[in-house]
This record gives C-alpha cells, structure tokens and sequence, in this order.
C-alpha cells in the first residue's frame, strides 16, 4: 500500500474529512444581524463526528464554546461546554452518554454539581449552538414519514452562573416537509426540510446533516449558514 492511501484529509489519517462555516443569527421579522457562529466539523475512520462551535449574541455579553462528539448514526456520545456572561466564566462541563445512561459534571462559580439520567435509544442533545441542532433529527425514519416522537436532553441555554449548564429531557415531535433546494450566502443546497414542534423549520444538507437553515418563528429568530468550506 502507498503511505499516502493511509493519509486521510489533509494527510491526516483521523481525519476522513472535514467542514467548517459561519452562521448568522437573525431577526426573523427584520432580518437584523444579532450574532454569529463558528463551527469546525470533523468525521473519523470510524464514522464518528466531532463538531466544535463558538458562538456569540449581539444584545448579550455571552461567548460559547462547545465540542459536541456522535455516533456514525449522529447518536450523542459526549459533550465538552463552557460558558462566559459579562466578562465572567459562568460555568463549564462535561457530559457523556453511555448507552442508556447519561452522566454531568458541571463546574460553577458556586460549586461543582453533577446530574446522572436513564435515556431512551432516540436522544439527542442540544447544547445550543446553531450547528448542533441540526442532529436532532438523526433517529428519524424518512421511509415511515408522518409525526414521529424523539427525546432531547436540553442544556440551560443561559447559564445563569447558579445550575449552569445541567439540562432537563423533554419529547419533541419531528415530521418531514419534503426536500427544497435553498439559496444562502454560502450556496445553494439541496436541503431535508423538518418541521420541529409546532414552530421550527429546519434545513440540513448532504452526509453530515449540516444545519443550512434554522427558523424560529414563535421566536422571531433566524439562524442562516453564510459561509462554507469543506474538504470535498
């Protein structure tokens, strides 16, 4: 074998390839920037992922940075956060799922807190930075269609400096809409469009389920991927 058939991306044999992109938070109703993200993607020999993301809000002194690791399938494996409010650390942790089990170790100014939960085989995690959320419709069968339930373990998106960062599982009903091909700063993609709840419409694209487009209308939020790079 040629020792460049070992290399992966880059010449990196950990790596079999990689993306990285900036999204724009909006408001939905006037289309006023108010934050922004950065992400790094990575996909391993065996499959797994590893998405890293830092993002910041424009009407807050908030800054974010999240390592979230997945199954081949996009099942949660582990989560690495840390947070900052108003020039203050306001919390940092580590969550991991093993099997049906999820365990936290939480770091705050007031203390270390730890939470362990018994969760179902369709969890996903939202640790809140745009990029991740995409994921969470990883257990959905297309085949079947229709209303479909999933579990989501929903980490404290403000971090409050008291339980900072521990989350709390909740059930959420995804359905698929169909596929539309959109247009976005960063291109145009041929996207899967699910319909979260009652009020989020997501857009992913391709192998990694790349979040192309996010609307929270309730919310009156938008979140828009502008930038794209990948090695392929």
């Amino acid at each position: 074998m040629a020792a460049d058939e070992t290399k992966g991306a880059d010449g990196n044999a950990n790596i079999i390839r990689w993306a990285k992109g900036k999204i724009e938070y909006r408001v939905l109703s006037t289309g006023e920037r108010n934050g922004e993200e950065d992400w790094y993607l990575t996909v391993h020999p065996d499959g797994s992922r590893t998405m890293r993301a830092v993002n910041r809000l424009d009407n807050v002194d908030f800054h974010r940075s999240v390592i979230l690791r997945v199954e081949e399938n996009f099942r949660p494996l582990e989560v690495m956060a840390t947070y900052w409010i108003r020039g203050a650390w306001a919390g940092s942790g580590l969550f991991t799922i093993d099997g049906n089990t999820l365990d936290a170790v939480v770091n705050t100014p007031n203390g270390r807190l730890t939470q362990t939960l018994r969760v179902p085989e369709d969890l996903s995690v939202i640790p809140h930075p745009l990029s991740t959320n995409s994921w969470q419709t990883w257990h959905y069968d297309k085949a079947k269609g229709g209303d479909q339930p999933g579990t989501v373990y929903d980490m404290d998106a403000l971090a409050d400096r008291s339980g900072a960062l521990l989350g709390r599982l909740s059930a959420q009903n995804l359905r698929f809409i169909g596929s539309e091909t959109l247009t976005t700063p960063a291109g145009t993609f041929l996207t899967d469009h699910f319909r979260i709840g009652d009020g989020v419409d997501l857009f992913v694209t391709g192998p990694d389920a790349l979040m192309v487009k996010f609307v929270w209308t309730a919310a009156d939020r938008e979140y828009v991927l502008i930038a794209l790079e990948s090695s392929r």
